[in-house]
């Protein structure tokens, strides 16, 4: 059995907005490790959330899945979501599933 490892550090400096840095890979695992955590951070008040994907070396499907829900989440709240500095690899299932349709991306 492998184990994957995955890490989320917040930055809370500005109070209308949330910053996220996430490194790892982001699989089937990891996602429902930080899935509840991303989604109190959806209801804590700030206008913004920017999920930074510059150390996530991997993405699936379930990553992807993840992004649309989180993107949902914030619709219902009133919050903006962004991915910023995504990664040449993860950048295609991102692309390849069309979460950039749906959610505003910047990639690397």
């Amino acid at each position: 059995m492998t184990t994957t490892y995955v890490s989320l550090s917040t930055n809370l400096s500005d109070p209308s907005m949330v910053a996220v840095a996430l490194a790892g890979e982001l699989d089937l695992y990891t996602v429902e490790r930080i899935e509840p955590t991303l989604a109190r951070l959806t209801g804590g008040g700030g206008s913004e959330l920017v999920l930074d994907l510059a150390g996530v070396t991997f993405c699936d499907s379930s990553g992807a899945a993840l992004f649309l829900r989180m993107h949902r989440r914030c619709v219902a709240a009133g919050v903006r979501l962004s991915l910023c500095r995504i990664q040449r690899l993860p950048g295609r299932a991102i692309r390849a599933l069309g979460v950039e349709r749906a959610v505003p991306c910047s990639f690397a």
